[in-house]
C-alpha cells in the first residue's frame, strides 16, 4: 500500500490496473521522481516489454577476429575456461555498453 510518500505493508495495488497484489507475487515498487509507484507482475511485464520495444540498439557480437585474438591469447598465457569466459564477457560488455 503507498501512504503519503512511503510503501507500506505486504498488500500493494497496482498504479496502472488498480490490482491487488503481494511482495510474494512480484511486482515492483519504487518511485517516479518523488511519486511512489507500484506495479502489478503483469503491469511491471509490459513496462519492460514497451521499454525493450523502444530501445533501438543491436545487441553486437564477437566478430571472428576477435575471437581469434582471445583464443591465441588463451594458447598463449595457457588460461583455464573461467579467465576465457571472463575475457569473452569483458569483450562483449566493452562492445554492447552504450553512454
Amino acid at each position: 500500500m503507498i501512504d503519503g510518500l512511503n510503501h507500506v505493508g505486504e498488500d500493494h495495488i497496482c498504479s496502472v490496473c488498480q490490482t491487488e497484489f503481494t511482495n510474494d507475487e512480484g511486482g515492483m515498487l519504487g518511485y517516479i521522481g518523488i511519486i511512489p509507484v507500484a506495479f502489478c507482475p503483469f503491469c511491471f511485464a509490459g513496462i519492460c516489454d514497451m521499454v525493450e520495444q523502444m530501445d533501438e540498439r543491436e545487441w553486437e557480437g564477437l566478430t571472428d577476429e576477435e575471437k581469434n585474438e582471445i583464443l591465441v591469447d588463451a594458447i598463449r598465457h595457457d588460461w583455464n575456461d573461467k579467465v576465457i569466459l571472463e575475457q569473452i564477457e569483458a569483450k562483449l560488455k566493452e562492445k554492447n555498453t552504450y553512454d
